[in-house]
């Protein structure tokens, strides 16, 4: 661009800019040609290379729009950088040190903090989702032996969920005897000897567990089929609830006082959007999962007849934009038929409309999440909020708080460096109530800022209890 300068601005301008330059850098070493040159060909030198790579990046030119969206763009790379990075390996062809050093470091910089979020993807001026490009990298390095195992897993979900919901209570009765830095003391030299990103980090503000059972409903005049996920059926409300109830019992509670009864299927547990197995890179256990959950949603909406309600906003997101590719021939068309809602939406077309709003709060800071963000759900957030507070707060900075299903728990630099621009933003204007529409997202925000954060749905049942 630099030959056009003066083309584009006349003559005036670029001789300004020439006398600025030289004042500031009479030697020319900042910049040298970048933007004023006196080279007419300057367009036609040190011309960059753009050597082949992925297919889901190839596209990307380097504009950047991506990265002021991104987690970790304070802590390790954004976007733009890590395809950057991996053009480079490309471009290195053999077996370089330049090209070793960067592998190494790209396993952190470039893998484990990412959060996989796409939020990258609604920035991007060709769509690039630099999210799929990191979960295609993580694959690739999977072992056969680490694929069975995670296969294994998926199959006995239900005993994961039952293992995590003991570890919360142990480490919640461990806390209050040892207190916080004792509980992560025992646990930091397991990460350590383990891995990192294999034993979650205890970390602040992490909730107890979830009530063992859920709350008993009739699929007789139910109107949806409530799927709590499986993080709402392993983490509690947050500890600054009060004696309010759990997600679960919330929802089912609202929707009865709305008119439009929830049923929530007796072998629901061990099901899962497959989400924590399609970021961490897993094929064949996401590909096992997402099917399952896609034959049991058949069943149990009676092939489609009834619409279902999933109360967290990335698994709202993950069953509804599953990829075809990953279902059998014969899922794949019961997929399409049937309609998945994320809690949020169904709050905000089916229930709202049938309640009364008895107990408004003052004011509410709330978060979008990237999930709703990529459903359209901003907006909608910011609706329900309005019905139940006088004054809604979304704080400027928000954008992906980087907890991204459990980086939170295994890398919380990533949280904390992603939320630090907006805890300080909620800090600085307290509001009576915290609230988003993702369990972990708000752990990671509690965290973050001290304030309890919750879901909407909660506040709904709060707001909305017969005086």
């Amino acid at each position: 661009m630099a030959p056009w300068v003066g083309v584009e601005w006349g003559e005036k301008a670029p001789e300004l800019m020439w006398r600025v330059k030289r004042l500031a850098d009479p030697d020319g070493v900042l910049g040298p040609g970048i933007v004023l040159s006196d080279d007419p060909d300057a367009h036609l030198q040190n011309l960059k290379t753009t050597p082949q790579i992925e297919e889901s990046v190839t596209s990307c030119v380097d504009c950047g729009f991506c990265e002021p969206v991104c987690p970790s763009q304070h802590l390790t790379t954004t976007p733009r950088q890590r395809i950057a990075l991996r053009r480079e390996m490309v471009r290195q062809g053999g077996d370089t040190p330049l090209r070793r050093a960067l592998i190494e470091q790209f396993g952190y910089d470039g893998l484990e903090t990412c959060a996989t979020d796409s939020s990258c993807m609604l920035a991007c001026p060709v769509g690039i989702d630099t999210g799929t490009f990191v979960k295609e990298l993580r694959q690739a390095q999977k072992s056969p032996r680490e694929e069975r195992t995670a296969l294994r897993l998926a199959r006995r979900w239900d005993l994961v969920e039952k293992a995590a919901r003991a570890g919360l209570r142990t480490g919640r009765v461990l806390e209050r005897v040892i207190g916080n830095r004792g509980v992560r003391a025992l646990i930091d030299p397991v990460r350590t000897t383990v891995g990192e990103e294999l034993v979650p980090d205890w970390g602040e503000a992490i909730p107890g567990p979830a009530p063992p059972t859920l709350p008993a409903t009739s699929r007789q005049g139910a109107e949806a089929v409530y799927l709590p996920a499986c993080i709402n059926r392993i983490f509690g409300p947050s500890g600054a609830n009060g004696n309010g109830p759990a997600l679960p019992q919330a929802l089912v509670e609202v929707s009865r006082r709305a008119g439009h009864p929830v049923w929530i299927p007796d072998d629901v547990q061990g099901s899962c959007c497959s989400v924590p197995f399609s970021s961490k890179g897993f094929d064949r256990a996401h590909s096992y999962m997402a099917n399952e959950t896609v034959e049991r949603l058949w069943r149990w909406t009676g092939g489609g007849e009834l619409p279902v309600v999933i109360d967290a906003s990335s698994c709202g997101h993950g069953i509804r934009d599953l990829d075809p590719e990953t279902l059998t021939d014969e899922n794949r068309e019961r997929h399409a038929g049937l309609e998945i809602l994320d809690s949020l939406a169904w709050a905000e077309s089916r229930l709202l409309p049938d309640l009364e709003v008895t107990s408004p709060v003052r004011s509410v800071t709330i978060h979008p999440t990237c999930s709703g963000r990529l459903m359209g759900e901003s907006t909608m957030l910011r609706k329900v909020a309005s019905a139940l507070a006088g004054e809604v707060r979304l704080p400027p900075s928000a954008t992906c708080c980087g907890f991204a299903g459990d980086r939170g728990m295994l890398h919380p630099e990533l949280t904390a460096s992603a939320t630090a621009a907006e805890a300080g933003e909620v800090r600085a204007e307290p509001t009576e109530r915290y609230v988003s529409t993702n369990r972990t997202c708000e752990i990671g925000l509690e965290r973050a800022t001290g304030m309890p954060y919750r879901s909407v749905i909660e506040l709904l049942e709060e707001t909305t209890r017969p005086t």
